[in-house]
């Protein structure tokens, strides 16, 4: 089993057949993702598939024994032991098919980490260029790399400015780098944007409102609309409230003004 892209869902499906060597008809095919072309470049993605070649020989194996099994039923301590034989050989195939599959996994992961690798540092170009075409000096500092995870600490002496009013603009330059990074090919990779330590203060914020929120709620007896939030903040809040007795939460619009509703439980 593995993962192969492609423009379209159909392209995909053909570097597969053509890679493993096998007709399309032999594929098992499962779409992970459809293709988009984005707005001017951002936000395109590319096709993306789960093909696995159908086990037909197997088949054919299993309907090989049950044959031999009803010819040679009389001589029992033969069948026993011809029995055994054959069924080794099914679990050796088995097990070798798992064995394949841990070190295609660990290639792939591997290649997603470069690719993520090297994504990351055309997009801290990338914000560098866009920052200083609004007027702000900016040093972007890739701070850590994962197979689906970038952080970027966005060193100036202008933090507020980046981060804007109630973080929107920190968090739309997140969006357009989460945008970039899928174009350039670093497949499902979230990237964190922060600076003057914005995401760790925003947390215990979070926390706070949560607090008063409740509280509001409980008093009142009714609903509290909170403004609309990324969706990592959203987490933060479902996670903060979902042991709580007196209150649930729920997501309420679409993105980007998607928020949290915190409304009585009873």
């Amino acid at each position: 089993m593995g993962r192969y892209t492609g423009e379209t869902v159909e392209s995909a499906v053909a570097s597969a057949s053509k890679e493993l060597g096998v007709m399309t008809d032999q594929l098992t095919v499962k779409v992970i993702q459809q293709p988009r072309h984005g707005f001017l470049g951002i936000g395109r993605r590319e096709a993306i598939v789960e093909i696995k070649v159908k086990k037909a020989p197997k088949k054919n194996v299993k309907k090989t024994t049950k044959n031999k099994t009803t010819r040679e039923q009389p001589k029992e301590k033969r069948q026993g032991k011809r029995q055994g034989k054959r069924q080794t050989k099914p679990r050796h195939n088995s097990a070798s098919d798992q064995e394949v599959d841990p070190a295609e996994m660990k290639r792939r992961h591997e290649q997603n980490v470069k690719r993520v690798e090297k994504a990351s540092q055309e997009l801290a170009a990338y914000l560098k260029d866009v920052f200083a075409k609004l007027g702000i000096p900016v040093n972007p500092v890739v701070s850590d790399v994962r197979a689906h995870e970038v952080s970027i600490d966005l060193q100036s002496e202008q933090s507020g400015k980046i981060i804007g009013h109630h973080g929107r603009r920190i968090n739309a330059m997140e969006q357009l780098s989460n945008a970039f990074m899928n174009y350039h090919g670093a497949e499902k990779a979230m990237v964190i944007l922060d600076t003057a330590n914005y995401r760790q203060r925003r947390e215990e914020s979070l926390h706070q409102l949560a607090e008063r929120s409740v509280m509001e709620v409980v008093s009142t007896g009714q609903a509290v609309f909170l403004d609309p939030m990324p969706a990592r903040e959203r987490k933060q809040l479902h996670q903060e409230l979902q042991d709580n007795t007196h209150v649930k939460t729920y997501s309420h619009g679409r993105e980007p003004y998607r928020s949290i509703v915190i409304a009585p439980k009873n």
